[in-house]
């Protein structure tokens, strides 16, 4: 009684069963591969703002103790000016 791969029934319950994990669970690889990418994007936004925070703190400290810094980023941000002053300001097309 000679029985071939595909009538051995351990071997019928595990691929059925794999197949069932690989593609019909709540957890089936698709949902773990766009999982994955999900945390890849999150980590790269992580990293990006976390050398944003610093830069802004470098940019906050010299702020706080250099006034010609602080004159130039009202001037160039908030467009102030001294009372004796034109102002000219210049569009760039787009």
């Amino acid at each position: 009684m000679s029985k071939t791969w595909y009538k051995n029934r351990y071997f019928i319950v595990f691929a059925v069963l794999a197949t069932w994990l690989a593609f019909f669970d709540q957890n089936n690889f698709v949902y773990q591969y766009r999982l994955g990418k999900q945390i890849k994007v999150l980590q790269d936004e992580k990293e990006f703002y976390e050398k944003e925070i610093v830069k802004l703190k470098e940019q906050k400290e010299l702020l706080s103790t250099d006034e010609a810094m602080l004159e130039r980023f009202a001037r160039e941000t908030y467009r102030m000016k001294k009372e004796d002053e034109v102002l000219f300001l210049l569009k760039e097309k787009p």
